[in-house]
This record gives C-alpha cells, structure tokens and sequence, in this order.
C-alpha cells in the first residue's frame, strides 16, 4: 500500500482523516491490498473477509482518540470505531 505521495503504508500508521469538525487521527488497523490486519476484531475481520468488503486501495482505520462520528441521535445507526477509507491525497501519514 502506497499513500498518494508514493511513501509506504504500514499497519500502525497514524493518519490524519478529513472530518467535517476539522481533521481526526486514525490508526492504520487493516491492509487492503494484503488483508494484513493488526489489532483487529477477529469477528470484524471474518465479516470484511466473507463479505469482501475492502478494496485492493483501500485500508481499514481505527480511532486513536473519540470517534469523531459517534452520535446519540436513536434515529440513526451506532457507530463503530472502524472506518474504511482509501489513501487518496486528504488521508496523511502523522507519525
């Protein structure tokens, strides 16, 4: 996995993820070009794997601090503290 400067990703990486409350670090949890997952929920990962729910440009993140998408409103589906996302030119590498 490359980010869109052409630098390697790895699992592990902290990411800044655009939100519309302004920009959310994310941890690197999940590959989509390898399906190298680290710290993964093993019943998500089963679920990402039968379903084939990650693309090949594509990685799974996991909030490093409050999910920035949490909400209280019932009218709407939880949030999970997954999200997938491609490596396009707004994801970058922190640290």
């Amino acid at each position: 996995m490359k980010y869109a400067d052409g630098t390697d990703a790895s699992l592990g990486d902290i990411v800044s993820v655009p939100m519309p409350d302004g920009p959310a670090d994310a941890r690197i949890v999940m590959l989509g070009d390898t399906l190298e997952h680290a710290g993964v929920d093993e019943a998500f990962r089963a679920w990402v794997d039968r379903e084939h729910l990650l693309a090949g440009d594509a990685v799974v993140v996991e909030w490093v601090d409050a999910n920035p998408l949490a909400h209280e409103d019932p009218r709407y589906a939880p949030v999970g503290n997954y999200m997938f996302t491609r490596l396009d030119d707004c994801v970058r590498k922190t640290t």
